[in-house]
């Protein structure tokens, strides 16, 4: 049986695909601000889509000057179907367990900032 997911804001794909890149906008620049203030003489970071998924988008942090560097992580998920945002359980999943499992949406009224930290998506609601 599959699942259907809604929005809860009632958007629809091309919104959520819009919303979705300026979430990834704002985590950049959320990221940058951090650096240049705390960090000025390291080399930034900066996140990244994984081009790969069917339901998720994966969110990378990397370096920005050297990406192959190996240092590379999960920053989060978005799950396209209804723009829901996750912290990474793994490399390869959101945490999906639970009643807290979503973050927030790319949807609503902060554009899922409220869910984006320096580090990566916000540990518990």
């Amino acid at each position: 049986m599959k699942v259907k997911f809604e929005n809860p804001h009632g958007a629809i794909t091309e919104e959520i695909e819009a919303r979705f890149e300026t979430f990834v906008e704002g985590v950049n620049e959320k990221v940058a601000k951090h650096y240049a203030e705390q960090f000025p003489t390291l080399a930034p970071e900066h996140v990244v889509v994984s081009p790969n998924g069917r339901t998720y988008w994966k969110l990378i942090k990397e370096k920005k000057e050297n990406p192959a560097s190996g240092q590379r992580f999960v920053y989060g998920f978005v799950r396209k179907a209804d723009g829901a945002i996750f912290k990474a359980a793994n490399w390869n999943a959101p945490f999906t367990k639970g009643p807290t499992a979503i973050r927030g949406y790319v949807t609503d009224e902060s554009n899922g900032m409220d869910a984006a930290k320096v580090h990566g998506i916000i540990y518990a609601r």
